[in-house]
C-alpha cells in the first residue's frame, strides 16, 4: 500500500458504516413512528456501536434529517433526469417513483408531509426545498421555463398538494392499484393544465 493510499482505508470504511447507518435507519423509519424508534434499535439493526451514531448523525433527529435529505434527493433526481423523454413521459416517471417511495416508506413519507417530527423547523425546510426544486423540474420539462407565469405556477404547487393528499389516502386504505392513482394524477394535472389556459390565455402550453 502506498503513502498516499492509506488515509482512504478508514475513510471508506467510515463512508460504509455511514452509508450501513442510513440504509438501516431508512429501513426502519419506513415503517414506524419517529418516536417509536430508538438509537439502541437503529445501531442493532446497522451493526455498528450506537456511539457511531452520534458520531456521524449527532443525535436521532440528526439522522431522521439525513434519511429524508436522501429521499428528498432521490425523489428530485426522478423528476430532473429522463431529458430525453416527452412531458407526458417524465411526468409518468416521476409519479410511479414518488409513489413507490410513499408506499414503502409510509411512516417517513406520513412525517415529512404532515410537517415533521414535532412540526421540526429542519424538516419543514426540507420539505419546501424539495417542492420547489420538484416545481422547478416540472415546469421546465412542461413548458422549458425555470420559472414559470404564476398561474401555472400556482397551479403546479397545487397539483402538488392533491398529490400528495390523493397519496396519503390511498396508503391508509390500500383500495387502489398504484397504477390508478398514478393515472388519477396525469388526468388531473390534464384539467389543471386546461383551466391554467382558461385563466391565462398566455400562458406557455406543454411541449
Amino acid at each position: 500500500m502506498t503513502a498516499e493510499a492509506e488515509p482512504q482505508g478508514p475513510a471508506k470504511r467510515g463512508e460504509a458504516r455511514r452509508a450501513a447507518i442510513l440504509q438501516a435507519a431508512a429501513r426502519l423509519f419506513a415503517d414506524r413512528p419517529y418516536d417509536a424508534l430508538s438509537i439502541d434499535e437503529i445501531a442493532a439493526a446497522a451493526g455498528v456501536a450506537k456511539g457511531l451514531i452520534y458520531y456521524y448523525f449527532d443525535s436521532k433527529r440528526g439522522l431522521f434529517l439525513a434519511v429524508i435529505a436522501q429521499a428528498a434527493e432521490t425523489l428530485n433526481a426522478l423528476a430532473e433526469g429522463f431529458d430525453d423523454l416527452s412531458p407526458t413521459e417524465r411526468l409518468i416517471r416521476t409519479l410511479d417513483g414518488f409513489l413507490w417511495w410513499a408506499e414503502t416508506h409510509h411512516s417517513a413519507f406520513q412525517t415529512v408531509t404532515s410537517g415533521g417530527v414535532g412540526v421540526d423547523a429542519e424538516v419543514v425546510a426540507f420539505y419546501h426545498r424539495s417542492r420547489r426544486r420538484l416545481l422547478t423540474a416540472m415546469a421546465q420539462g412542461l413548458v422549458g421555463a425555470d420559472t414559470p407565469r404564476p398561474v401555472l405556477r400556482v397551479a403546479l404547487d397545487g397539483w402538488l398538494s392533491f398529490v400528495e393528499g390523493a397519496a396519503r389516502s390511498w396508503l391508509e386504505e390500500h383500495d387502489l392499484p398504484r397504477d390508478d392513482v398514478r393515472d388519477l394524477a396525469v388526468r388531473a394535472l390534464g384539467g389543471v393544465l386546461q383551466a391554467v389556459g382558461a385563466t391565462d390565455p398566455d400562458a406557455d402550453r406543454p411541449g
